[in-house]
């Protein structure tokens, strides 16, 4: 699985949720008529990628937070069955989290990280 530039083990499970891909508005007329408006939108499928209790080295997690910090508009996720996808983080939410697996008082390039969860949006 690679991200941009940032290579990941393949062991992150696809948790996104069910995406329906229509958009709805809906507003109430001067006359009390409902008027709806159904379109087909073009982006915005949510992807949601979870490490579980696989371990993520803190320094990949590092690497991954400094790039969420670079504000891209857009870049390449590709995920483990080859498929690639035009995304960006969800700064709706928090784009990145994740726990130690150990708690220890500092923390090492070589700590290691369980539950990482990673949030996008396709563009």
């Amino acid at each position: 699985m690679m991200i941009d530039t940032i290579n990941l083990d393949d062991d992150f499970q696809i948790i996104s949720p069910l995406w329906t891909g229509f958009a709805l508005n809906k507003e109430y007329a001067g006359s009390g008529a409902l008027l709806v408006e159904l379109a087909q939108m073009q982006a915005g499928m949510p992807i949601v990628l979870n490490s579980g209790e696989h371990w993520v080295k803190k320094s990949k997690l590092d690497a991954l937070l400094a790039h969420a910090k670079l504000g891209k508009a857009s870049f390449t996720l590709t995920l483990p069955d080859s498929a690639v996808h035009t995304v960006m983080w969800d700064y709706t939410d928090t784009p990145i989290s994740g726990q130690p697996l150990l708690r220890e008082t500092y923390q090492s390039n070589d700590s290691n990280m369980i539950n990482v969860q990673l949030k996008f949006l396709t563009v």
